[in-house]
């Protein structure tokens, strides 16, 4: 058995970035539950337990307020994994490089294949998900300007299809990105408590040198 070695497996941004992005989407799910109540789109209401602001003005404060957060941190969060060679080639998906890692990724998840397919700190499916939940979350954004202001943005509304349309866009840009942050926990309990720990610390402890073929599977379900 070879010995672990420690290894950084997050950056500092990385890290920062994923904290701040966690604390700003769960105040504007929280508020925009509260908003939402205020003028339900569907025949169901949210438990007030449940939701932030505890009135219609303190919920919009508090949901401007984590949409221009969770704005700039995305921004930041783009720029750096565009530029920097990490994010190029650790999260990003390349259609040259990731498209074919997909469907072998879809099988072995869906036990329909029983070897990890080869891959590196993300595989092609999370590379994937990694490059469209940024323009989900500019859809929620843009979405959200729109019923705001809709006097202002008039025009967003008209392409987004009028105000109502332009609230169930963002009501369902708003429930992917929950429904994506669920599926990260999930993987991420999946992986195991080292790989918890690095979004934290930064480090990992990994096997030095080759891993063997049985450990591949925990070494690349890396999902913070």
């Amino acid at each position: 058995m070879k010995a672990a070695a420690r290894v950084q497996h997050h950056p500092a941004i990385i890290r920062i970035t994923h904290w701040m992005n966690f604390f700003a989407l769960g105040v504007m799910v929280a508020s925009g539950l509260r908003i939402y109540n205020a003028s339900p789109l569907f025949r169901f209401r949210i438990p007030p337990a449940v939701t932030l602001g505890g009135w219609l003005a303190g919920a919009r404060q508090w949901h401007f307020f984590a949409m221009w957060l969770f704005f700039l941190n995305g921004a930041v969060w783009v720029s750096y994994n565009l530029l920097s060679r990490h994010g190029r080639e650790t999260t990003l998906f390349s259609p040259r490089r990731d498209a074919r890692g997909v469907p072998p990724m879809i099988a072995w998840y869906l036990r329909l294949r029983k070897e990890h397919p080869p891959s590196g700190k993300y595989n092609a499916l999370q590379k994937l998900a990694y490059s469209i939940i940024p323009w989900v979350a500019a859809g929620a954004v843009v979405s959200g300007l729109a019923i705001y202001w809709p006097v202002q943005f008039a025009w967003m509304d008209a392409l987004l299809g009028g105000y109502e349309t332009a609230r169930i866009v963002h009501f369902v840009c708003m429930a992917a990105l929950v429904f994506f942050f669920a599926g990260h926990l999930v993987m991420v309990a999946i992986a195991g408590w080292g790989n918890f720990l690095s979004i934290f610390t930064g480090w990992r402890r990994e096997p030095a040198g080759p891993a063997p073929a049985d450990a591949a599977p925990d070494q690349n379900r890396s999902t913070a």
